[in-house]
């Protein structure tokens, strides 16, 4: 029995083929994790918070305040168990100026921080952006944030998990009653509470991000057996 031969045409074919892959396999590489990863979701339950006039602050007068619950989302689901202590918000957004007591929305400026600890020393620190800073004069007082972030300050997450940019940040709160100070048209202080929430995309595992590529060169290896087989 004789070996069939591969023609030159043949070989110019599969020439083109192989190319196609490479380059698949490259921009598999190439593009990056954001394009391709799930979102992460940490909610946040028992945010509470003041307000001095000029910045945000948690409510733990000088340590960080304690959360109710935090949970881990990937893509609407949730992670792992609901965490319920020895959990933490140390939060500080600067320079929120020049609120009006009938409701409105102003900048921060940027500057601050929004670092969460988590059981067994785990966390996430972050660096607050200026951020816009919602405040609507109803029957149930509202009170919201959403800014993004400046930086990822450190992170050791549970599940595995790990965030990565971009990274949002938002949180909605009502004011306690009696809380509220106004003067001369404007908000002076108050304490609230709420949820929160931090968005971000999740960090793949390396064998995951290279996934792409291997394959990409798995399909050219066997093309080229089933080539020198026919």
């Amino acid at each position: 029995m004789t070996t069939a031969q591969v023609g030159p045409c043949a070989q110019v074919s599969f020439a083109r083929i192989a190319r196609k892959l490479l380059a698949f396999a490259a921009i598999a590489l190439a593009v990056p994790a954001a394009a391709r990863a799930e979102m992460l979701e940490i909610q946040l339950g028992g945010v509470d918070i003041g307000y001095d006039g000029t910045n945000i602050f948690d409510a733990g007068a000088g340590d960080p305040d304690p959360l109710n619950s935090v949970a881990f989302l990937v893509d609407g689901v949730q992670v792992g168990s609901v965490l319920t202590s020895d959990i933490t918000l140390d939060l500080f957004i600067p320079d929120v100026l020049d609120i009006a007591d009938t409701g409105d929305v102003v900048v921060s400026g940027a500057g601050g921080f929004f670092d969460i600890g988590l059981p067994g020393a785990d966390f996430l620190d972050l660096d607050l952006d200026a951020a816009t800073i919602t405040y609507v004069d109803l029957t149930t007082v509202q009170f919201a944030y959403a800014g993004s972030v400046a930086a990822i300050d450190g992170q050791s997450l549970p599940f595995g998990l790990e965030i990565g940019d971009p990274v949002s940040i938002s949180f909605s709160t009502q004011i306690d009653p009696g809380t509220l100070v106004t003067a001369g048209g404007f908000v002076e202080e108050f304490t609230a509470f709420g949820t929160g929430e931090v968005r971000g995309i999740l960090v793949p595992e390396p064998a995951s991000v290279v996934l792409g590529g291997l394959g990409g060169l798995a399909l050219l290896g066997l093309i080229w057996r089933r080539r020198k087989s026919a």
